[in-house]
């Protein structure tokens, strides 16, 4: 068996993915929320782009919930015309830059050409390998967000800022920015549902992650924070969460992408998996699955 066939797992019942050592992502539904009682889809849509090392989360409208998906699909595709070197190459710090630039400027471009109120967040990393380690950067609008975790001094922030540029109503993103990773560098990626969720006694939300980071894989971590079982809160509303390792990174010839649903395939999913189509575990991707969402 391929190694990424038996690392890169994907669980279509929780919709999460997993890759042990470097990441773990999760969509959390939320169905307590107004928006999917009113809607019915779930907004919140995660990308692993694992051929060109992007990985994002998107937080869709009330109007479209989809809306994230679609424009993931786009932002994937045009960067893969982008990147044209190999996945694996090992670019220099005048190529991270040069890389940075043509982004902002093909962002803009697509932003620019998103019809009127089809609006999403989008908050995503692109890391790419170089000589000395791994470099990260750091694309956003809205108020999803990135929190940037240092095991080596216990410290957590959040490194992006919230705003009301959304995909559909601006023309460029809020933020384009290179952000500084070591071994001891964790990401967080979330849409805005994070904040709606209740944390265990800890000193904050983001100490809490810095005490989990430091006694689990990133790749448990989402199953721990977004757990379906029982009844949701009231008013609590869909999530998306992705844990990063960043120096942990593989290239795989895969994309998945979760959420970003609308009425009837939301529908079609619950329905399916009511009646127990999807296992409720954690399975390795087949070779032959080059794309998939869930």
């Amino acid at each position: 068996m391929d190694n990424y066939q038996s690392q890169l797992l994907l669980n279509r019942h929780r919709r999460a993915v997993r890759y042990p050592g470097f990441l773990g992502g999760r969509i959390s539904g939320g169905n307590g929320s107004s928006k999917l009682q009113v809607q019915g889809g779930v907004g919140d849509c995660a990308l692993f782009d694992f051929t060109s090392g992007l990985f994002a989360v998107s937080d869709g409208s009330d109007r479209d919930p989809s809306a994230s998906r679609h424009f993931m699909l786009m932002f994937s595709k045009i960067l893969k015309q982008l990147m044209r070197a190999p996945a694996g190459t090992i670019f220099s710090s005048a190529e991270i830059s040069a890389i940075k630039e043509i982004l902002a400027a093909e962002s803009e471009r697509l932003l620019c050409s998103m019809p009127f109120g089809a609006g999403c967040t989008f908050t995503g990393v692109l890391l790419l390998r170089m000589a000395e380690g791994v470099a990260s950067i750091v694309m956003h609008t809205g108020d999803s967000l990135l929190i940037n975790c240092d095991l080596s001094n216990s410290e957590a922030c959040q490194f992006t800022r919230d705003n009301f540029w959304l995909v559909g109503r601006s023309q460029r993103f809020f933020q384009i920015e290179m952000l500084p990773v070591s071994c001891s560098t964790r990401l967080v990626l979330a849409t805005d549902g994070l904040r709606g969720l209740s944390f265990p006694a800890a000193p904050d939300r983001d100490k809490y992650f810095i005490d989990l980071l430091k006694k689990y894989g990133p790749e448990e971590i989402p199953d721990m924070i977004l757990i379906d079982d029982g009844p949701p809160a009231p008013g609590r509303d869909d999530a998306s969460l992705i844990v990063i390792n960043p120096f942990a990174l593989v290239y795989l010839p895969h994309c998945v992408m979760l959420g970003g649903t609308d009425l009837h395939e939301e529908s079609l999913f619950k329905e399916e998996r009511s009646r127990g189509v999807m296992a409720d575990k954690y399975a390795p991707v087949s070779s032959s699955d080059k794309f998939l969402t869930v």
